[in-house]
């Protein structure tokens, strides 16, 4: 029978079911099988016939597909694309084919992806991937904000499975529309509807319920059950977040229903892999879809029947059951039809229901109401581990962050800079660049695992740019991986690489460490050489080439052990060098076999001590009896003694670390001698031999109390050229036996007593002689020689001679001329003025600002009062009690000496030491504090160095909330809460400091665009009447009002006319006028050492830039990025723009650029992160902090404060530029008004 002849009459009008297909009237529908549900694809199944046998169907494959079938208001449609086609079955006469109609999401399945996605929510991952497909439609219908994630990887996962997997974990559904337009050719229209459990469903159509099919042309529901089950019905989930130290957990519990009997809680705990979620509001939205997931099951609808209008996410209203309306929702139907061919159809084939044709359809559904939430759907498990290379800034060597975290690439990863032999093709037009960037904005930012991590201790290894790392992932987790080592390979050699294929002179005996610096070269290593009877340890550095080495020595050059050097250990530097101790140093050679002792064990320069101390004490019996000034320091030789003695005060006292401080002995771990410590810290050096300080340069000792030297046999003090001793008070020599001498090979000896009587005695016999001329004694008042009752007096123009017994002059002559003089010329003596030595002491430097800063300043505290050409050494008791402080940067000479004497307008009017020239000191002791009461201070902020100006950036310290009302309320925006993000926010700007001036500056360079908005009035642009130039609309962040229609131009000039401009904004800014001086400073009050503190803003039309702005004439609301030179409002009076009475806003503006954040929240300020409850709103109830940023204040400019006359400036403003200051001075400063 010919197929056509049977259809004849029977059009497209008068079959139920009609199909449109990419080959027009090849096919008659003969029945068709479909399925279509919530969360999944639609898929139908159509058996067509045609008179053709042998179809090419190849141009159906991928094509558009309509098939609509008819219902009582006229025809329901499904749009899809052919997925399969394919030859069923022949009688000659007639063919069926069977087509499959899908969805587009059935393209998904077709690709198979490698891919990382950053920092993106579930719907911009998805707006990624279905941006693939031109053939996509899709929408979003959400009401709960989405949660950005850091990183999602797709991975060997199809883009269907990846998608779907991803709305699962945001509890996110879709639905499926299709387009209605039947009358034009087929074009696969239908619509991917995503929407969250509380998006509200449209309505669909409302069906009547009858247990018999009574031919309604929308048909009827003939089968309808309500079906309950029991569920779990608490979820509780959990997950590590390594970031904070702190496991997140949310739970959510449904409450038993009225009626239900008592049950055990059916909880569902899900506590699988760490970095799920960022916050517990994360953990608990999960726990919460989660739940509702589950409890989809508690409750459906079973039914079926041959209404035609049925759809899925859609609302429909049963009526008619059981005397009353039902409304559901259907989560998946199945659709079964057969075609009316007719009754010759029928016929032909046997199957009597293509006469009339039928529909019938069977559906899953839920009460209205109900949340629709997917199942969850968890990621695929990556097995072992990948290697990666790091990557990082173009040209660097580091790339990591404070929590130890490198950005690395897979091989596998395309993009514009693949690894070595990559792929550049994406192969996707959404995001044609990829994700291998190659560099820093790689976005795959990972821990590094260690052997040890822990709070402030354990390992610290950072893969530098370039490295080959090997990648394991936590819990088989695509999302999380971590860096867990490094290897070698290729290009990379081991540093101390041996065996085959090696140039190294050893088997492989070498251990250790090797780094480098930033720029390639060799930094530090650290060697542990294994090499029989050849033991080595090495810890070195190429700076300064500085090493410790232990054990058999030898010159190790990269893989080569090089030359014997020796035994022992070697510490050595071609820099500086410092040993330092808390507690004391003791440096000895004295050998204790196999280390039988203790760590402070000095027992032979104990007893060697004791004898100095006892010869000491002799020499200061004798010296005293003999009425020579005693050695008054020999109690703190003494008490050095004691402090070192473990019979006296050098031991442990008392137990350390819970074990007794005591020397085992035989079989006690307790009870013997104790153990040696010094109780003071001081530094001692003993020899059993000898001890020799030897340099070719000087040498410089200083004690602020006293120097005690003994001997117990001879001591010995040599000079090339000059011994200078000088003393503030008093000197004595004495000597028990054996006499003094004094003698002057070349050049006179001068015994001076400036200011008293100068005495020779003697008990024996004083001798005056002159070997080759004369003596001269002379005086100016007068002369008297004296013996017993003998005497001689020269005093004026007399000679008076007085003598008990016989008076003898004896000559050969007694001629006496006539009366003579002849005036006497004295040498002028210098006058010690009255008043105490100075005593500038370390101490009094060290408590000045000036000392601190020299310390401060990488500067050295020298213990000499004075350095004068000639070897002069002062002693302790007077000059040596002074100080001289370097502030200096390292690698800069020590200040030379002054020649010249200061006057006494330089010296001041504190007491001097009393020399006419007094020894020349060092520029730093000038201005130094001064004992008495006519101190002086100096500018001691002229010591810290200048800082050269750098770029700094500061976190405001605020934080991510949903925006708040004034009763800590969230503040709903278009029906949903509103997301406000500022925990990024920073600020920048250059910062340096000048000690010519004393001010410290910080200076944000602001690019400038000078813009304006002209009104676009019927088509043209609007001239204001008053100045014949365009009309000026102001700038409103709020956005433009409707119907207004204005273009954005640029203005011509340069920044010169916005000078005032500047200006105002560094007035307000400036406002506080605040300083700083160090907070311990021993004048007080009185410390002229003031750091001036000056904000300055730099307006920049090209160059580097902290901010770049658009610059209006007008303003009526700004923003960060849209500022006004003015700040104005309308006035309906006037019928004009006119300035507000307060311009603050944009110094306001400009604070942020400072790093302060806003003070204020109503309107969605940047709040600091403080007053941010746990909810993520804004606490009204916490008391505002005290000295720190406010939560609301009206009177402050970063507050309401903005819109008063002077708002001001609070001191904390002021605390980001000190702690700069502080970090680079080590000076701790304190803010001033």
């Amino acid at each position: 029978m010919d197929l056509v002849a049977a259809l004849t009459g029977y059009g497209q009008a008068t079959r139920h079911i009609q199909i449109d297909t990419a080959m027009p009237d090849a096919f008659v529908v003969e029945r068709f099988h479909g399925r279509e549900g919530i969360s999944e694809s639609f898929r139908f199944e159509i058996d067509v016939l045609s008179s053709e046998p042998f179809l090419d169907l190849a141009p159906l494959i991928g094509s558009a597909v309509r098939l609509r079938l008819a219902t009582a208001a006229g025809e329901r449609c499904w749009n899809g694309y052919v997925t399969h086609a394919a030859y069923a079955e022949s009688d000659g006469e007639f063919t069926r084919y069977r087509l499959t109609m899908e969805s587009w999401l059935a393209l998904l399945k077709l690709r198979r992806n490698c891919l990382y996605f950053v920092d993106l929510d579930a719907e911009g991952i998805c707006e990624r991937v279905f941006g693939d497909y031109p053939e996509a439609h899709w929408r979003y219908e959400l009401v709960e904000p989405l949660r950005s994630f850091r990183l999602r990887g797709q991975y060997r996962e199809t883009d269907l499975d990846f998608v779907s997997r991803q709305l699962s974990e945001a509890g996110l559904s879709f639905r499926i529309e299709h387009g209605q337009d039947a009358g034009k050719a087929p074009s696969g229209d239908h619509t991917v509807v995503v929407f969250d459990r509380h998006a509200r469903l449209p309505d669909g159509s409302a069906i009547a319920f009858n247990a018999q099919d009574v031919g309604d042309p929308d048909g009827v529901m003939t089968q309808f059950s309500d079906r309950r089950q029991l569920v779990p019905d608490r979820v509780v989930a959990t997950s590590w977040k390594a970031s904070e130290l702190h496991a997140l957990a949310g739970h959510a519990q449904q409450p038993a229903d009225a009626d239900a009997p008592l049950l055990p809680v059916r909880e569902i705990y899900d506590g699988q892999r760490a970095g799920r979620f960022d916050t517990s509001g994360d953990a608990q939205r999960y726990a919460e879809q989660r739940l509702d997931a589950l409890q989809l099951a508690k409750r459906v609808y079973r039914g079926g029947g041959s209404s035609r209008t049925l759809e899925t996410g859609k609302v429909h209203t049963l009526n008619d059951y059981l005397g009353g309306t039902v409304r559901f929702v259907p989560l998946s139907i199945e659709h079964e039809a057969v075609n009316n061919l007719g009754a010759q159809i029928g016929q032909l084939f046997g199957r009597g229901e293509l006469d009339k044709g039928l529909y019938r359809n069977r559906f899953v559904a839920v009460p209205e109401g109900t949340p629709i939430v997917p199942p969850f759907r968890d990621r695929p498990t990556v097995y072992g581990v990948q290697t990666a290379i790091v990557v990082g800034e173009p040209g660097g060597r580091v790339s990591s962050t404070r929590d130890h975290q490198v950005r690395i690439q897979f091989p596998w990863m395309r993009g514009v800079a693949p690894l070595p032999g990559g792929l550049t093709d994406t192969a996707s037009r959404s995001n044609p660049t990829g994700h291998a960037p190659g560099d820093h904005r790689s976005g795959i930012l990972v821990r590094v695992a260690e052997q040890a991590a822990g709070p402030n201790f354990g390992h610290a290894f950072v893969p530098r740019v370039g490295a080959e790392v090997v990648v394991g992932f936590e819990s088989g987790n695509i999302d999380a991986p971590v860096v867990l080592g490094q290897v070698y390979g290729g290009r990379v050699r081991p540093p101390f690489s041996a065996g085959e294929g090696s140039d190294a002179n050893h088997s492989g005996t070498l251990t250790g460490l090797q780094t480098q610096t930033l720029d390639g070269q060799p930094g530090s290593r650290w060697v542990m050489d294994d090499a029989a009877g050849q033991l080595r340890h090495e810890l070195s550095n190429s700076t300064a080439d500085t090493r410790l080495a232990q054990g058999y020595l030898i010159d190790q050059q990269g893989t080569m052990r090089g030359a014997y050097r020796g035994e022992g250990f070697e510490l050595a530097t071609q820099g500086w060098g410092v040993v330092r101790a808390g507690a004391g140093v003791l440096m000895s050679s004295t050998a204790r076999r196999l280390g039988v002792s203790t760590q402070m064990d000095v027992a032979e320069r104990v007893e060697q001590l004791k004898g100095a101390a006892k010869t000491a004490q002799e020499l200061d019996t004798a010296a005293t009896g003999a009425q020579a000034a005693g050695l008054s320091a020999n109690k703190a030789q003494t008490d050095f003694l004691k402090a070192i003695d473990p019979a006296q005060d050098g031991k442990y006292a008392g137990s350390v670390g819970g074990q007794s401080a005591t020397k085992p002995t035989g079989t006690q771990r307790d009870g013997g001698d104790p153990v040696e410590r010094f109780a003071t810290p001081v530094v001692l050096m003993e020899s059993p031999e000898n001890i020799v300080v030897t340099t070719p340069e000087s040498a410089v000792s200083y004690a602020a109390q006293h120097v005690h030297l003994t001997s117990q046999g001879d001591a010995h003090v040599g000079a090339g050229a000059t011994v200078a001793a000088a003393t503030g008070d008093a000197m004595s020599l004495y000597s028990v036996a054996g006499g003094l001498k004094a003698i002057a090979g070349e050049g006179p000896v001068s015994v001076e007593a400036h200011a008293s009587t100068m005495e020779i005695l003697a008990d024996q016999t004083v001798r005056v002689t002159s070997t080759d001329e004369r003596v001269d004694v002379l005086a100016q008042d007068a002369i008297v020689l004296q013996q017993g009752p003998n005497r001689i007096t020269l005093k004026g123009g007399d000679i008076v001679v007085e003598t008990p017994g016989q008076f003898a002059v004896k000559a050969g002559g007694h001629p006496f001329p006539g009366p003579r003089a002849t005036s006497v010329k004295l040498p002028a003596l210098p006058v010690l003025p009255q008043g105490d030595p100075c005593d500038f002491l370390v101490q009094a430097l060290a408590a000045s600002p000036a000392g601190r800063g020299a310390v401060a300043g990488g500067g050295s505290l020298v213990g000499a009062a004075s350095s004068i050409v000639g070897a002069t050494l002062p002693t302790a008791s007077g000059a040596m009690g002074a100080a001289q402080a370097f502030s200096r940067a390292p690698g800069q000479p020590l200040p030379a000496p002054s020649a010249a004497a200061p006057t006494a307008a330089e010296r001041g009017s504190g007491p001097s030491l009393g020399y006419s020239t007094p020894p020349p000191v060092s520029s730093e002791l000038e201005g130094m504090p001064k004992k008495g009461a006519a101190a002086h201070s100096g500018p001691c902020n002229l010591h810290v160095p200048a800082i050269k100006k750098e770029e700094h950036t500061v976190s405001m310290g605020a934080a991510d909330y949903y925006e708040t009302d004034e009763g800590g309320n969230p503040k709903l925006k278009n029906g949903q809460l509103n997301w406000l993000q500022y925990a990024a926010s920073t600020g920048t700007y250059d910062i340096g400091y000048a000690p010519a001036t004393a001010t410290l500056t910080a200076t944000v360079r602001i690019k400038v665009h000078l813009k304006d908005q002209h009104w676009i009035n019927q088509g043209r642009v609007h001239m204001d009447p008053a100045t014949g130039k365009p009309f000026s609309v102001p700038y409103n962040s709020d956005g433009i009002r409707q119907g207004l229609i204005i273009r954005v131009v640029d203005r011509p000039g340069g920044l010169a006319a916005v000078s005032g401009f500047k200006k105002r904004i560094e007035e307000g800014l400036n406002r506080g006028n605040y300083s700083m001086q160090p907070k311990a400073c021993p004048l007080g009050k009185a410390c002229t050492c003031k750091v001036k503190v000056k904000l300055e803003v730099e307006l920049v039309q090209t160059g580097r830039c902290h901010a770049e702005i658009n610059l209006f004439p007008k303003v009526t609301r700004a923003n960060s990025e849209n500022w006004g030179e003015v700040q104005v409002e309308w006035n309906p009076q006037q019928q004009r723009f006119v300035p507000v009475s307060t311009q603050n806003a944009i110094a306001h503006e400009s604070g942020h650029l400072f790093g302060w954040p806003d003070e204020y929240f109503v309107d969605g300020g940047a709040v600091f992160g403080k007053y941010i409850n746990s909810r993520h709103l804004v606490d009204v109830t916490m008391a505002q902090l005290d000295d720190n940023w406010q939560r609301t204040t009206e009177t402050n400019l970063m507050g309401r404060g903005m819109y008063t006359q002077k708002p001001e400036i609070p001191k904390y403003y002021m605390y980001g530029f000190r702690d700069w200051f502080n970090e680079k001075t080590g000076i701790d400063w304190e803010v001033l008004k």
